[in-house]
């Protein structure tokens, strides 16, 4: 086993403790800079309390629905004759994939929730708000403004996410799709309902677990 190999050892245990370390750490980081350079990522979450539990009811529920055309997006992508959509699929032999496919449901439920949290704070409620009042200072941005920070925002989303060069570009193009849904409902349990339901369910689909359990009929 070389160290590369080792550095990818991890058991099913300390993966789903790491991820959630890191995905909360992107939340807590989005909080922090709102803290430091503004705006506050959290301004487009309704507030807690009975009043607003229809308001946060209804946004997560719209954000559940919202997973939907992207799972259908990605259920026709996945049956193009196309070798960088193989290299997709191929992914689920990866050491670290496995191990993630591993984990019970549960589990992979909460990494979901803590993906669509973290990463959608940072994103869309800090880095996007932030771009578009680059230059603008306590000016409303321009409808330009806005478009120019979501299409930088989801470029971002697109690179932290260098799994294959297609994986990059889907990943842009479903930041685009939860940037527009921030701007158009301003409610940013919105799109983290959507990232997050849309995490779970293709972690729970059979296809993604398709190799793991074509390996152990093999053996």
């Amino acid at each position: 086993m070389d160290e590369h190999e080792e550095t990818l050892d991890q058991s099913p245990n300390d993966l789903f403790l790491t991820a959630v370390i890191f995905e909360s750490a992107l939340g807590l980081l989005a909080l922090l800079l709102g803290w430091a350079l503004g705006p506050d990522p959290r301004a487009m979450i309704p507030e807690g309390g009975f009043e607003n539990l229809r308001t946060i009811g209804s946004g997560l529920a719209y954000g559940c629905a919202a997973a939907v055309p992207m799972l259908l997006v990605i259920a026709l992508i996945r049956k193009i004759p196309w070798e960088p959509v193989r290299e997709l699929e191929r992914l689920s032999d990866d050491g670290m994939i496995r191990t993630l496919l591993s984990l019970g449901r549960a589990e992979l439920v909460v990494i979901s929730l803590c993906a669509g949290v973290g990463e959608e704070l940072l994103f869309r409620g800090w880095l996007l708000p932030w771009l578009a009042h680059i230059g603008g200072a306590d000016a409303s941005p321009s409808p330009v403004e806005w478009g120019a920070a979501l299409i930088g925002s989801s470029i971002a989303f697109g690179m932290v996410h260098p799994i294959t060069r297609l994986y990059v570009v889907l990943a842009a193009a479903m930041g685009l799709y939860f940037g527009a849904l921030l701007l158009w409902t301003d409610n940013l349990l919105i799109p983290i309902a959507a990232h997050a339901a849309y995490d779970a369910v293709q972690l729970l689909s059979p296809g993604f677990k398709r190799s793991e359990s074509d390996d152990a009929n093999e053996a």
